[in-house]
């Protein structure tokens, strides 16, 4: 049956709770910038993809992964953000950084903004990489010295958070 918004049935939601931040093995401190902030006064929901993705790749820059020539590139193939409460300009933010999944050539991430001094997550995202030859742009296995490096992020509890 096709539902309609007139529909009086309606489909189960399943919120996500905020992550605690003793969850996260990584944490990157972020500067919010003036321009961030949207006409409600808080950061602007797209704003906090930038953030996950300049920490995930300021991360793999400091580990030194992916970053010579001959090895692959990672390209975002999905970002999605849940939102737990607002983030002002005035506020010192950091984001939480872990890994959910290692796969062939996948990496999904599990970035969370964290506002300095509170334990829960004001937004929490999924940030998917994909590792790509540089040249042809096609998946490629992500290498076991790489995989290596990277199980340092795994989560350090796995439980998902539901409500």
């Amino acid at each position: 049956m096709h539902q309609t918004a007139s529909s009086k049935e309606s489909l189960p939601v399943t919120r996500v709770s905020p992550r605690h931040r003793a969850q996260f093995p990584v944490f990157r401190s972020i500067d919010l910038r003036w321009n961030d902030i949207d006409i409600y006064g808080h950061v602007n929901n797209a704003i906090f993809f930038e953030l996950f993705d300049t920490a995930v790749n300021g991360w793999l820059a400091e580990q030194n992964l992916f970053q010579k020539p001959n090895e692959p590139i990672c390209l975002v193939a999905r970002h999605a953000c849940d939102y737990f409460s607002e983030v002002k300009w005035q506020d010192q933010c950091e984001i939480g950084l872990a890994l959910d999944k290692i796969g062939r050539s996948s990496l999904v991430y599990a970035p969370a903004l964290f506002i300095k001094g509170r334990d829960h997550a004001a937004a929490q995202g999924e940030f998917v990489h994909v590792a790509v030859d540089r040249i042809k742009r096609h998946p490629v296995p992500i290498d076991e010295a790489a995989k290596a490096k990277l199980q340092t992020l795994m989560w350090v509890t796995t439980e998902p958070h539901r409500v």
